[in-house]
């Protein structure tokens, strides 16, 4: 069990891979056992490449990873998931044939009995009235923001001990994002520690005990949230810069007539000092 002043997942010196193109270099980061871990940085930077590797999906080519005291690096994901892990992405987590009734109801009596079942599906539309008004409604016809709340439903009723929420908010408007954080707060009271992946980053520091920067795979940063927007103003000001040197290399190569490779191999590296500056 794990210790509730302590960490429910350890992640150290992780690295991954997509087949030949490396994802992620030497991540290391904790997530407190009932806390919130903002995990945020620009597109591309591998934020849900570390979600879909600490829930077993990707599986790291090297280093650790620990959930509630147990070495989980190359479980499956289905080993994880049964350890009381639980992952929400952004894509449409449900499945489209069924109701809104079936899909709660497939996965309640997956993890609680059958006695259970009439309580646990009136408590899902309590804290969601939205899907109580759409129970016979099939799932696929839900609006995208809709069906993240079904999945967000599947999770509060039944708490794992930790759940990874991948860009829940991308594409939605500003009154369904309102009602998602909701549910996340709500799962979040009952004692579930979250990962929240998110592209908003002034909206996921407040409800969150820490943030984690990610920058191309790495991690630049780990610590408070009220020192983790100072640090994504400072690689947004250095991706600025390496930029304007990019274009100013291109004018100049164009007006110059110089070699074509040689411009690509001095952009290469006046961006790469860009970023590292």
């Amino acid at each position: 069990m794990s210790d509730p002043m302590g960490n429910i997942m350890e992640v150290e010196h992780v690295d991954a891979a997509y087949g030949p193109y490396r994802a992620l270099f030497d991540v290391s980061f904790t997530i407190p056992a009932g806390g919130v871990v903002a995990l945020i940085g620009s597109n591309g930077a591998g934020k849900s490449t570390v979600a879909r590797t600490i829930t077993g999906l990707v599986q790291a080519t090297a280093g650790t990873i620990r959930f509630d005291g147990v070495d989980v690096t190359q479980k499956p994901a289905w080993q994880i998931a049964r350890l009381g892990v639980a992952s929400v992405v952004e894509g449409r987590g449900v499945f489209s044939q069924l109701t809104v009734e079936e899909n709660l109801t497939l996965t309640f009596r997956q993890r609680g009995t059958r006695k259970e079942l009439s309580r646990n599906l009136e408590k899902a539309y309590e804290s969601f009235p939205a899907l109580g008004e759409r129970r016979t409604q099939m799932a696929g016809t839900l609006s995208g923001g809709q069906q993240r709340l079904l999945s967000l439903a599947k999770v509060l009723v039944i708490p794992p001990k930790l759940l990874v929420a991948d860009e829940l908010s991308l594409g939605l408007a500003p009154v369904v994002i309102d009602m998602v954080y909701q549910g996340l707060e709500k799962i979040r009271a009952a004692g579930t520690a979250l990962l929240i992946v998110e592209q908003q980053v002034d909206r996921v520091l407040k409800i969150s005990d820490k943030a984690v920067v990610l920058d191309r795979g790495s991690v630049t940063f780990e610590g408070p949230t009220n020192e983790a927007g100072n640090v994504i103003e400072s690689l947004l000001a250095r991706r600025e810069r390496a930029g304007s040197t990019a274009a100013k290399l291109v004018d100049e190569a164009v007006n110059d007539g110089v070699d074509p490779e040689h411009v690509v191999s001095k952009l290469v590296d006046e961006a790469t000092k860009g970023l590292d500056a």
